[in-house]
């Protein structure tokens, strides 16, 4: 296999941050943008996607967003418009799963 990255275990989730978001700057100049995490069950994922908490924890999803939201902000102080699409999406045991929806116990679509 080769790899692009490897990442040492000591590497901060701002470190990770900073190798991947490019992609975000690729998705606010227009194109089509995926990155997709893989790896065996409890390799870290979910934690590198999302991270835990507040400051150094947040993961790449949750800097993500801050980083498109900041650039919104500058450019509708410039007087653009714009509307933003995001899915965040999750293969688990060949389950789709839609992270950004709230699910109830039933299977039903939990109001947020």
């Amino acid at each position: 296999f080769k790899f692009d990255k490897v990442f040492a275990p000591s590497a901060g989730q701002g470190v990770v941050f900073d190798e991947v978001s490019e992609f975000v700057q690729s998705a606010l100049d227009g194109y089509n943008v995926c990155l997709f995490s893989y790896g065996q069950t409890g390799s870290g994922k979910t934690h590198t996607m999302q991270g835990s908490g507040n400051g150094a924890m947040r993961g790449i999803i949750p800097r993500a967003v801050e980083q498109i939201l900041q650039q919104a902000a500058l450019m509708q102080s410039q007087r653009w418009t714009f509307t933003m699409k995001a899915s965040f999406l999750e293969i688990y045991n060949e389950d789709l799963r839609d992270l950004l929806v709230m699910m109830n116990s039933d299977g039903s679509l939990k109001q947020r």
